[in-house]
């Protein structure tokens, strides 16, 4: 009786402890999550794609300030994908869906590559080899790049990279994504855990964050010269 006594006790506390972390988590984590870098006015601003999506059921905004100009922003931007430029973040992820994932080097791309900067509007961009492509949807040179994905006639994905000219050497990035893939308790149980801390949070942050370091890199080399 004392074994399970105590085995009682430890559940309760196990419970409590999760309550815990998870108040924390949807308190605090989780907004800032889906906001990393973006001001309140950002976050509500209209955005390429903004209502496509009827439903969303994951919808984060990030932003980022660059010194760097545009256009080298945007040749970093344009670039990425599978077999392409890669996305600047955490490649280890990127190779387990396919070991020849990177266009060059295995890795995702630390330079400006020109035979990748000819996106059109109509063409394609993949996260892995198992998930259908993007469609570049709208593109516009130096100013925003935006995929989707449907499912039949209905939006199911909208993905934004938008660029802001802040002065001439300083540029705002900014990222929105907007989903819907499924309804089901399976899916939205598959978003908390691992869509937004991981997709967001992780991926989508760094991703940035690899744009930035690279863009600023190739600035300082330029006006040093």
């Amino acid at each position: 009786m004392r074994f399970w006594g105590h085995l009682k006790k430890l559940f309760i506390w196990g419970l409590i402890c999760v309550a815990i972390v998870a108040a924390i988590y949807f308190t605090f984590v989780r907004p800032w999550i889906m906001r990393i870098g973006a001001t309140n006015e950002e976050v509500v601003m209209t955005l390429p794609g903004d209502g496509l999506v009827t439903t969303p059921g994951v919808k984060y905004t990030h932003a980022i300030t660059i010194n760097a100009p545009k256009e080298i922003i945007w040749g970093y931007v344009v670039q990425m994908g599978h077999k392409r430029a890669g996305w600047y973040n955490w490649d280890a992820f990127n190779r387990l869906a396919d070991k020849d994932y990177f266009f060059e080097n295995g890795k995702s791309a630390d330079r400006i590559i020109p035979e990748l900067q000819n996106l059109e509007k109509g063409g394609k961009i993949a996260i892995t080899p198992q998930i259908p492509a993007f469609d570049v949807t709208e593109l516009e040179k130096y100013r925003h790049m935006l995929l989707t994905a449907r499912n039949g006639d209905a939006y199911t994905v909208t993905w934004a990279y938008s660029l802001k000219e802040i002065d001439k050497d300083t540029t705002r990035l900014y990222v929105r994504w907007t989903s819907d893939i499924s309804d089901s308790a399976i899916a939205r149980v598959f978003d908390l855990l691992l869509t937004e801390p991981g997709g967001a949070g992780i991926q989508q942050s760094l991703n940035l964050r690899g744009i930035k370091t690279r863009a600023e890199r190739d600035f300082a080399n330029q006006t040093a010269r």
